[in-house]
């Protein structure tokens, strides 16, 4: 239907023939997909009732110890530490200072002879007198006296074996008798030992004690009570 806009007269109005015609193409609706479903949620936890103040008193108490603990740990590793070097301190200055030490403190020197370990004293024989004995055995009617001990060298080097001084003493340590002798050995290795045996024949009644000592040679210029004296 077509109008007129001026006198509004209507009138049918048919297409040309020459028209093309319009192709309606039938279209397949594509069929409709439901939408997933979501996931339902979970449950939620039951939320955590708490804990009583007994168990959080515990755990505090726990949680002090364990760091207590480990304090104790830590203080004690740092105390050997300081202890070992203290001791190492002590022991390299104790080598090397060794004569110094035993200058300040003589007594000192019977560890470090027994280490095996040279130092200067006023021993310039480097030897000593251990284990002196007596020992007296009546033959013919006759007392024979034996006295022997132990030679002893308390330095790294070897030493000569001076002749050996014996003395016969009363109660009161006065000199009764006295002689001296040698043995075969004419040195001892070093930090060695030799053993030595002398005898009398009828020592004197008040002979109580004996004494025994190393003679010095003069070029030495030592007293012989000094040099590796011994009393029995």
């Amino acid at each position: 239907m077509v109008k007129c806009a001026k006198c509004g007269h209507k009138w049918r109005e048919y297409p040309p023939e020459d028209l093309p015609k319009q192709v309606v193409q039938e279209v397949t609706p594509e069929p409709v997909q439901e939408p997933e479903k979501a996931p339902e949620p979970e449950a939620p936890a039951p939320e955590d009732q708490g804990m009583s103040i007994e168990q959080m008193t515990q755990m505090r108490q726990q949680r002090a110890q364990q760091v207590e603990t480990k304090s104790r740990r830590k203080k004690s590793i740092f105390g050997w530490l300081l202890f070992i070097l203290i001791l190492a301190g002590i022991g390299v200055g104790g080598y090397h200072g060794r004569n110094y030490v035993v200058q300040f403190w003589p007594a000192s020197a019977k560890l470090y002879q027994m280490l095996k370990l040279d130092v200067k004293t006023t021993n310039l024989l480097g030897l000593e007198i251990h284990d002196l004995k007596t020992k007296s055995i009546l033959e013919n009617g006759i007392v024979r006296l034996t006295v022997t001990g132990r030679i002893k060298n308390i330095t790294g080097e070897e030493q000569p074996i001076p002749r050996i001084g014996i003395q016969l003493v009363d109660s009161n340590g006065h000199h009764v008798y006295s002689w001296s002798t040698s043995i075969e050995e004419t040195h001892v290795t070093p930090w060695g030992e030799i053993e030595f045996s002398s005898s009398m024949n009828q020592p004197p009644e008040e002979a109580k004690h004996v004494k025994a000592h190393l003679i010095a040679p003069k070029d030495l210029m030592k007293k012989p009570e000094q040099d590796g004296e011994s009393h029995q």
